[in-house]
């Protein structure tokens, strides 16, 4: 296709298909029963055209996106021409595009006068995977058959119809099979919205037009990445991160990049140990998707997010075999948390050294936790994964502050905790406390966001609660000077206060424990990392901190040779 569509007809088309992915996000929100996705945010969206290219990914959650790029072309590889109209397929295996096992994705062929021309596409973390714990999330999995149902593609709907012996089978393998129904069902409809969008978008401006536009806007963004790149100083560059000790004999995992910029291109390549008995490895496509992410906060936000962006970049995984190139039967539960978050944060690292002004801090890691019990309001099973008690403080930026409680650097922000209320209501908890954490954060010219301080506790009931993630041994990464003690308020502290005068059970990072009613879970999460010598912070600045509660005054005289006098 050499003809250029003109400026105005290529806007209103990419304007087109912006909207109709902010249309997904929103029916999927609205319309999902279960808090993770309706409250949490954490699901994503993508439009690919009929050649299975991404041309344009939502804003939602970059674990997704990257492994989606691959996974939609293995599907459209995989079904071939057993595609029609009305067809909507299901898939989750981390060794063919997947995440981890409980990101569901439903892609849907959209096809026009009999021609495939897009795929509609939704990625959504599902509230239950089956296995031996409920959540998906199996701290003691030392293989991916311990961690729930892997499904590999197969059609829910038949063009048009719905295979119910096959969605009745995915439904037997999990707990609570009326919420995955209603799940399943704002996928099936976030999906059909986009298709009856692209549709009338064809209608509108003829195959023709439109094909063209598809193609210009993937090259549009691979010459925008290009030149994002050329502007970077030639030259290999060494970063690395530290998954932690997962207590099973494996001592801490060091990920160690190699970045290298000729040009206007980009070669990655990273090593690790070999995959270990635990769920911290990662397949291949959730790695790239890791080594995007980091490249992506290195770069101008607005340009647009489609497969184009990624041409520039070359990813070298190493043997297979390793935690980041994890072959079967790696267990990979937090593969989309700890591994990812320490691969791209191993990134960033790298090109800090190359662009200094552009540098980041490192955000709190994933340290969650879910229930499983049974409602006392109604009598039916719930399974709960918390992001409240995920969060901490994310990472400070060259000329700016990080962001307090603003989530993990896999999700970026997208994810939310929803109101109090909201979550009172959809799940037997009460919370006690829930507020920002003084000195959390980790100093710097600018400093990290705050955690926070969680207590709750079960509702006339006792529940199982497990605890996976990572940050319970060292802080968010500091940068380019900013202070890299750790010390109690920066890293998780985890704690079931039992008994009558409400003794502290210290929480392992990887462990199942059972919460009864009248006891509390007490957690407090670290900020974010910081950038610059502390000393370098603007006094003014500091003392505000203090005065906001965000800095103690002895914090502030010992990190940043700040006094300030009480009020």
């Amino acid at each position: 296709m050499t003809t250029e569509v003109d400026p105005v007809t290529l806007s209103v088309v990419s304007g087109a298909i912006d909207t109709a992915i902010r249309e997904m996000a929103i029916t999927l929100r609205r319309t999902a029963m279960s808090p993770i996705l309706a409250i949490g945010n954490d699901f994503s969206n993508c439009i690919a055209d009929g050649e299975a290219r991404v041309i344009r990914q939502g804003d939602d959650e970059p674990v997704h996106l990257g492994a989606m790029l691959f996974a939609v072309k293995f599907i459209a590889d995989y079904f071939g021409d057993d595609l029609a109209p009305g067809d909507a397929i299901y898939h989750n295996d981390p060794r063919t595009g997947g995440s981890h096992l409980p990101d569901m994705t439903l892609y849907k062929p959209v096809f026009f006068e009999d021609e495939l021309l897009f795929w509609t596409v939704n990625r959504s973390h599902m509230n239950e995977t089956g296995g031996p714990v409920a959540g998906g999330y199996n701290p003691l999995a030392e293989e991916i058959w311990a961690e729930g149902i892997c499904i590999s593609p197969v059609k829910l709907y038949d063009g048009g119809e719905p295979r119910n012996d096959v969605i009745d089978f995915l439904m037997t393998n999990f707990r609570i099979p009326q919420l995955m129904r209603g799940d399943l069902g704002a996928q099936v409809a976030t999906c059909g919205l986009a298709e009856r969008r692209m549709l009338a978008l064809l209608e509108k401006f003829g195959v023709e037009t439109v094909k063209r536009c598809q193609s210009q806007l993937i090259d549009r963004a691979e010459m925008m990445m290009r030149a994002e790149i050329s502007r970077m100083p030639d030259g290999e560059y060494r970063g690395r991160a530290i998954v932690e000790d997962n207590g099973r004999g494996s001592g801490n995992i060091e990920i160690h990049c190699t970045l290298q910029i000729v040009g206007e291109e980009m070669h990655v390549r990273l090593d690790a140990p070999p995959v270990v008995n635990s769920y911290v490895n990662s397949y291949p496509y959730n790695s790239i998707s890791a080594v995007y992410l980091g490249v992506l906060t290195f770069i101008e936000p607005g340009l647009p997010h489609n497969e184009g962006l990624y041409r520039p970049i070359t990813v070298d995984l190493g043997e297979p075999g390793t935690v980041v190139n994890a072959t079967e039967p790696a267990a990979c539960g937090l593969s989309t948390s700890t591994p990812l978050e320490n691969i791209a944060e191993s990134v960033r690292a790298a090109l800090a050294l190359a662009e200094p002004e552009w540098a980041g801090g490192g955000w709190a890691h994933v340290c969650g936790n879910s229930l499983y019990g049974s409602d006392p309001r109604h009598g039916e099973p719930y399974a709960y994964f918390s992001p409240m008690t995920a969060w901490g403080g994310g990472g400070a930026f060259w000329g700016q502050d990080g962001e307090h409680v603003v989530g993990t650097l896999a999700a970026a922000g997208a994810p939310m905790t929803g109101d109090i209320e909201i979550t009172e209501h959809a799940i037997p908890i009460h919370i006690h406390h829930y507020e920002l954490q003084s000195d959390s954060a980790c100093p710097g010219r600018w400093r990290g966001g705050l955690g926070i301080t969680l207590e709750f506790s079960l509702v006339d009931h006792d529940a199982e609660m497990s605890q996976f993630g990572d940050g319970m041994a060292y802080p968010p990464q500091s940068i380019l000077g900013a202070d890299q003690r750790c010390n109690d308020a920066r890293v998780f502290r985890k704690y079931i206060l039992r008994g009558e005068d409400g003794e502290p059970e210290p929480l392992d990072l990887h462990c199942i424990r059972m919460v009864h009613a009248g006891e509390h879970v007490l957690i407090h999460s670290p900020g974010g990392g910081g950038v610059g010598l502390p000393s370098d912070r603007d006094p003014a600045a500091v003392a505000e901190d203090v005065r906001a509660g965000f800095v103690s005054r002895e914090r502030a005289r010992e990190e940043y040779g700040v006094v300030v006098e009480a009020a």
